[in-house]
C-alpha cells in the first residue's frame, strides 16, 4: 500500500518594517515657518481691514479694492520681512490669501458698525400711499381732497434714527416728525384742502449724523 505523502508547511517571508528617514529638526522649521507667515497675516489683515475703514469716506469700492490687494500681493509682502520662506508650501500662501481677505473684510465691516463707527446712510423704502382702505399706486395721481391722507415707509439704519420727518416743499414748506406705527414703519397724515400738485420729501438721520432723503410728490383732486 503507497504511504501518503506529508504536505510540507509553507514557510512564510517575514516582512521588515523600515520607517522613513524623518528629519525632526526640519519639520520643527517648517512647521514654526507655516505658523509665523499665519500669525502675521491674521496681523496684516487687521491692519489692512483699519485702513479700509478710513478709506471708506472716498469710496467703497476703494477699502475693497485694498483688501483684495492685500490678499493677492501677501506673498510678496512677506519677501519684505527676515524670514525664512523656502520650506513654505504654495498651498499655504493659498490658505493664508483666504484667510487674510474674509479677516480683513470681517475687520473692515465691524468698524463700519456700532458701536465702533457708522458711515452707513439709512434706507427709505416701500412708500406707500393711502386713503382709508384704499392705496395709491405710483405716481400718485387722483388723491382725494378732503380725506385723510396717510403717508408711510420703511425707513431703517445699521444703529438708531435721530430723526425722521416729513416736508413739503415749495412756498410755505413745513415739516413734521413722522410717527413709528405697530408695524415698525414710520407714517405721517394729512387732509389736503387745496387741489394740485404737492411735492414732498421725507428725511432720515441716524445718530452719526448720516441723512438719506426720499423725494415724490402726490396729485390731490377734487
Amino acid at each position: 500500500m503507497a504511504q501518503k505523502k506529508r504536505k510540507e508547511p509553507e514557510v512564510k517571508e517575514e516582512y521588515n518594517f523600515v520607517p522613513p528617514d524623518f528629519n525632526e529638526k526640519e519639520f520643527l522649521e517648517k512647521d514654526i515657518a507655516v505658523t509665523k507667515t499665519v500669525l502675521l497675516s491674521a496681523l496684516l489683515a487687521v491692519v489692512f481691514g483699519v485702513v479700509a475703514y478710513f478709506t471708506t469716506d472716498l469710496s467703497f469700492v476703494i477699502g475693497l479694492m485694498i483688501i483684495v490687494i492685500g490678499a493677492v500681493a501677501l506673498q510678496r509682502i512677506f519677501q519684505f520681512l527676515p524670514l525664512d520662506l523656502g520650506m513654505v508650501e504654495n498651498k499655504t500662501w493659498l490658505g493664508n490669501g483666504f484667510m487674510f481677505f474674509f479677516l480683513a473684510l470681517g475687520v473692515w465691516i465691524l468698524l463700519l458698525n456700532p458701536p465702533f463707527g457708522d458711515t452707513v446712510d439709512p434706507q427709505i423704502s416701500d412708500l406707500q400711499v393711502w386713503a382709508g382702505d384704499m392705496q395709491f399706486s405710483r405716481p400718485y395721481n387722483s388723491v382725494p381732497l378732503g380725506e385723510v391722507i396717510t403717508f408711510n415707509a420703511t425707513i431703517t439704519d445699521n444703529g438708531d434714527l435721530s430723526m425722521v420727518q416729513f416736508s413739503f416743499t415749495g412756498t410755505g414748506s413745513q415739516t413734521w416728525d413722522m410717527v413709528k406705527g405697530e408695524d415698525g414703519r414710520f407714517e405721517f397724515a394729512n387732509t389736503f384742502i387745496t387741489a394740485g400738485t404737492y411735492n414732498f420729501t421725507i428725511t432720515a438721520v441716524d445718530e452719526a449724523g448720516n441723512t438719506q432723503t426720499y423725494s415724490s410728490s402726490v396729485n390731490v383732486v377734487a
